[in-house]
């Protein structure tokens, strides 16, 4: 269901506890996958933002919609008997750079035209 949900191989996912947290920008809408399941997004772009159990002691976020994921530890892995086969083959494939360092102009003007929410805005 997660890889649904993302689209992605999995979803990446941290729990955050209610009590350290709390919206700063708006509300985000919220779809009903499953019963006591919701999974919530970015209503103005579509990211995907949360994964929520009703009732559950804490929220569980995505984790590239952080400001600074790179610092976020990460302390378990969960449902991997869904993991998909070609994640072990990811170290072991071709990497062709980054379009910030290949391609300098295509990266200031997806940078100057994105409608994503910027990194430390928030």
């Amino acid at each position: 269901m997660c890889q649904k949900a993302y689209g992605n191989f999995f979803a990446p996912l941290v729990g955050v506890y209610w009590d350290d947290f709390e919206w700063t920008r708006g509300e985000p809408a919220v779809f009903v996958s499953s019963q006591g399941i919701k999974r919530g997004f970015c209503r103005e772009c579509g990211t995907p933002l949360f994964f929520l159990r009703e009732g559950g002691e804490h929220i569980s976020m995505s984790i590239g919609a952080f400001d600074d994921p790179a610092g976020i530890p990460l302390a378990f892995e969960l449902s991997m008997e869904s993991k998909l086969p070609q994640l072990a083959q990811m170290a072991d494939l071709p990497n062709f750079g980054t379009t910030e360092e290949d391609d300098p102009e295509g990266a200031a003007l997806a940078k100057a035209t994105s409608q994503q929410h910027p990194d430390h805005d928030a």
